[in-house]
């Protein structure tokens, strides 16, 4: 199994992540359960709006190209990036998202023209 790396990004504060080689847990008391299915060219998120603080994401690459998932609070900042997931593969990990609003979309070029961003809520 290998372990846990935390990364931390600024978006506009920190977004702390741990990303692990097992499925992310259950959403339990303290944390919130996203999913992000990506298909051409669009994301489908599980919920519109989630709990500030931990949340476990799973991004899965429903469609039949490659795609990635980046995700920044407001618009500065670096975002936090899912790499590029090859058909079928899914990426498990928790992310600790303060209240405001997120972007969420594929990088890969041509992408975000044909669609392929969202919107998420983190509230309190």
């Amino acid at each position: 199994m290998l372990a846990a790396a935390a990364l931390a990004i600024a978006a506009g504060g920190s977004t702390a992540v741990a990303q692990t080689a097992t499925p992310a847990h259950k959403a339990g008391a303290n944390s919130t359960a996203l999913q992000v299915t990506e298909v051409e060219y669009r994301l489908m998120l599980s919920e519109a709006v989630v709990k500030a603080g931990p949340v476990s994401l799973e991004a899965i690459d429903a469609g039949m190209d490659p795609h990635d998932l980046r995700l920044r609070r407001g618009n500065v900042g670096a975002p936090f990036a899912v790499q590029t997931l090859s058909p079928g593969a899914r990426w498990d990990g928790v992310v600790t998202l303060r209240p405001g609003i997120y972007h969420l979309w594929c990088s890969l070029p041509g992408h975000w023209k044909l669609g392929m961003h969202a919107t998420l809520r983190v509230v309190r």
